[in-house]
């Protein structure tokens, strides 16, 4: 049985907040999915006595905003938008760099040089602001109204963020998978006559697959960063509701998650701080639990490395000094009669 230590404990309470947050705000948008609303506060006498917004107290844990709406549930209604939209972007992401990924590391073409080239540059140029010029035609509601539903915009927005990130995770899987490759036995089996495909299944995949659970919490980081800086330039996910007539409203989401709250109450931050620092210390600590997965990963693959080095080590040592023990030897023929 494997001992827990410290990595276990880190990726457990990560995965447990990510996984209570979505599961919480799933429960409230299929139960009731009303937002509790405090307007005007009165007394026992029925005086008034406060309106709106207010700040975090024993009665408000979190505060509310300037419409009474308590910022803890429209922040839960808004968790299941938030990372369930950067769940299903990291995931299509992942399969189309992955396939990518891996086909460029079996592949020894120019082709391939001048596809790397193009693909780099995804590491220098900002990925939101790709994201800003190709989703503004698609996200910014026109004066005549939207010729795509809701469902289209946020079908197309989640198939061009994924384009957006996945070439820079695709350099890196072509290169793990090429020094996979380049070793040794990978080498003695190919001369052998194994197959490409025998190569895949039998070495690079098992080499690949503990790294493939540490890209994908760090694919969703990259989508969710990418929602936010959207949001700040009221690019909201599934469209923005713009009004053209005189005293209209500032441009409005369809629906409530945290890039759009934050983006709308920005102007906040020096009159009710609290009004955009709730979903943003929710938004923070997403990101921080992503990272802790990420870095737990990261802990019990190099733990796992190190073990093995050390076996090796100790196997090579042992042989060196001529001491034979019995896991060297591989026992064979144990059914044979030995006496005659």
């Amino acid at each position: 049985m494997r001992k827990w230590n410290r990595h276990h404990v880190t990726i457990s309470i990560c995965l447990v907040f990510i996984v209570v947050l979505v599961g919480w705000s799933m429960i409230f948008y299929l139960t009731d999915a009303k937002i509790p609303n405090t307007y005007i506060l009165y007394d026992d006498e029925a005086n008034i006595i406060g309106d709106a917004p207010f700040p975090p107290s024993a009665d408000f844990p979190f505060g509310t905003d300037r419409e009474g709406d308590h910022l803890f549930y429209k922040v839960l209604e808004g968790a299941q938008y938030t990372i369930g939209a950067a769940i299903g972007i990291s995931l299509l992401s992942f399969i189309l760099s992955f396939v990518v990924g891996v086909l460029g590391g079996f592949t020894k073409s120019r082709a391939k040089k001048w596809t790397q080239s193009i693909f780099t540059s995804f590491y220098f140029i900002p990925q939101s602001i790709i994201a800003y010029n190709m989703l503004y035609p698609l996200l910014w509601e026109p004066q005549q109204g939207f010729e795509t539903s809701f469902t289209e915009r946020v079908i197309w927005q989640s198939i061009s963020l994924a384009v957006i990130t996945a070439p820079t995770t695709a350099i890196l899987l072509s290169n793990e998978t090429r020094q996979i490759l380049d070793k040794e036995f990978v080498t003695c089996a190919r001369v052998l006559g194994g197959s490409k495909t025998f190569l895949f299944k039998k070495h690079v995949l098992p080499h690949l697959k503990p790294r493939l659970f540490i890209i994908f919490p760090k694919i969703m980081i990259q989508v969710l960063l990418i929602i936010a800086h959207l949001g700040f330039f009221d690019l909201y996910f599934g469209g923005t509701d713009v009004c053209y007539g005189p005293m209209c409203p500032p441009p409005q989401p369809f629906v409530q998650e945290w890039a759009s709250i934050m983006s709308m109450s920005f102007v906040e931050l020096t009159n009710a701080w609290w009004i955009f620092m709730i979903p943003m210390i929710f938004f923070a600590l997403t990101i921080l639990s992503l990272t802790g997965i990420a870095r737990g990963l990261e802990g019990l693959l190099e733990e796992g490395e190190v073990k093995g080095v050390s076996v090796e080590k100790k196997k090579s040592e042992r042989k060196e000094n001529g001491a034979l023990m019995e896991s060297d030897f591989r026992l064979v023929g144990r059914g044979v009669d030995s006496s005659g």
